[in-house]
């Protein structure tokens, strides 16, 4: 995926994220978290700045919080 440094990405392009990781790799929703947040924030939270990584997060807890709903 194409990543624009100058803003910070929303929780619905990581929702979509993950939901790729998710399908491309047949894993659970933690194991997409952890790759994403390797492959894509190379293991650094302020790799895009801290709204970025909170958007990440938020993503994937609205994403938890559809699996359990």
């Amino acid at each position: 995926m194409v990543v624009n440094h100058g803003g910070s990405l929303t929780p619905n392009y990581f929702k979509s994220y993950i939901k790729l990781v998710l399908n491309a790799n047949e894993c659970s929703l933690k194991e997409a978290k952890a790759i994403v947040f390797k492959h894509f924030f190379e293991m650094k939270e302020r790799r895009f700045g801290e709204e970025t990584y909170k958007n990440f997060l938020l993503a994937y807890k609205e994403l938890e919080k559809d699996r359990y709903d």
